[in-house]
């Protein structure tokens, strides 16, 4: 099982090489995917010397695991509160799309970015719904009804000027344009940020700012994203197919399936869950056959707005936090990371209080909060009465076996461990030597 983006990975220049018990950098990002690079490029662009300190190698998790949809037309505005905000952040997202654009055509990146159409299809009342919200965000949106898609017929929202890309090639070329150094495999086991400290295994790493890009955040405590976030998995096949699609289509349900072009044919995503809940063990099989199968696995907030900013302004104020990308990672790591350049530049930003990381939930999706507390109250609590070999190593939660991939996922926090226990996704900085 492996992603169409994995054969795309390859060495990079500008590793840098260190054996030093201490090390003192000025500005650390944690996390080398997309979100990482991008924040390290724009922090380089405003002054900063950074140093992005990757745990495997760069562009290898998340990132290589994603259908790379570039697209402001996501699906699910309805459930963002209220209308201002949903405004604001459809506007983020078209600046996003223009801002990776912008980025290809000045550094010449070759990564196939082709603007396309956005389509959100689906029939019923959820489709209606979204289109109603729409409709008042932007004049651009349009409905067409009934319309015959290579995959059966439906209602359609649709918006031009979208994009897709090849995410590996697009980081590669930020990469080879910016001014930072990389660590790779150098997994952080400790954050004291009192102190302003990050600990490996057997190295020390001492800093003046440090940005988490790491997925669902590495820090267990301040912020309390345990329990402000949970994760989502979902499958994705790659399918040789000679008929191109000519947009990228996203159905309007939550676990309904998504479409779109590359260069190797045609990638088919869906069959959402929560991660460590699954209901079928048949997934792939659903999905078709296809030389390239892979899951992805993605931070979702409560009220569909990613975390971007600083920490906190007392007690952490040099520590920043980019996460909750709710399944469309491509252009918010570019907004995130403008967010993250700018507050650390002291810069205006329109979208840092829409994105802030401390911002108080609207009402709203209280209820989903406190459903999200209880279930992972539950699962803790089943860790705690389980043998240890089932627990994950993060907080303690029952580890669940997941049949299509093979792995062992946490229903708390979305961790993915291999049979022998390895880390595959964070948010777990230890492995589980006792699964097998």
């Amino acid at each position: 099982m492996e992603s169409i983006w994995k054969k795309y990975l390859k060495p990079i220049d500008n590793v840098k090489k260190t054996d030093a018990k201490v090390t003192k950098l000025d500005c650390i990002v944690v996390g080398g995917g997309i979100a990482g690079i991008m924040c390290a490029y724009m922090l380089a662009k405003e002054g900063q010397k950074v140093t992005i300190i990757e745990a495997a190698q760069v562009l290898g998790g998340v990132t290589s695991n994603t259908t790379a949809h570039v697209t402001s037309l996501q699906g699910r505005y309805r459930d963002i509160p209220g209308a201002k905000r949903r405004k604001l952040f459809f506007q983020s997202q078209q600046q996003g799309i223009d801002g990776i654009e912008e980025l290809v055509n000045k550094h010449k990146i070759d990564c196939d970015f082709q603007r396309t159409d956005g389509i959100v299809f689906g029939n019923g009342k959820p489709l209606k719904k979204e289109f109603k919200v729409m409709k008042k965000i932007s004049s651009d949106i349009r409905l067409e009804k009934n319309k015959k898609l290579p995959f059966g017929d439906f209602d359609c929202i649709t918006l031009n000027m979208q994009a897709r890309f090849n995410p590996i090639n697009f980081c590669y070329g930020i990469i080879k344009a910016g001014n930072f150094d990389i660590i790779e495999n150098c997994r952080i086991k400790k954050v004291c940020l009192m102190k302003k400290r990050l600990e490996t295994e057997n190295m020390i790493f001492k800093y003046n700012k440090v940005v988490f890009a790491t997925g669902f955040p590495i820090i267990n405590i301040r912020g309390i994203y345990a329990f402000k976030m949970y994760k989502s998995s979902s499958y994705a096949i790659c399918k040789n197919n000679s008929q191109q699609l000519g947009a990228i289509y996203n159905s309007v349900e939550s676990d309904g399936m998504t479409y779109r072009d590359s260069e190797d044919g045609v990638i088919i995503g869906g069959f959402d869950h929560r991660t460590g809940r699954h209901k079928c063990s048949k997934y792939f099989s659903k999905l078709g056959d296809g030389k390239f199968k892979w899951a992805a696995n993605d931070c979702m907030t409560f009220d569909g707005i990613p975390y971007a900013g600083r920490l906190l302004r007392v007690f952490a104020r040099d520590t920043y936090v980019i996460s909750g990308f709710s399944k469309y990672g491509m252009v918010n790591s570019f907004i995130s990371a403008k967010i993250i350049a700018d507050t650390v530049s002291r810069k205006k930003n329109l979208y840092k209080r829409l994105f802030k990381p401390t911002r108080v939930l609207n009402v709203k999706v209280w209820p989903l909060f406190f459903l999200n507390f209880l279930l992972d109250a539950k699962n803790l609590t089943a860790g705690l009465f389980s043998s240890g070999k089932r627990r994950c190593p993060h907080m303690g939660c029952r580890l669940k076996f997941n049949p299509n991939t093979k792995t062992f996922d946490c229903p708390c926090h979305g961790s993915r461990l291999t049979k022998k226990g390895d880390i595959i996704i964070s948010p777990t900085v230890d492995a589980n030597e006792k699964l097998l």
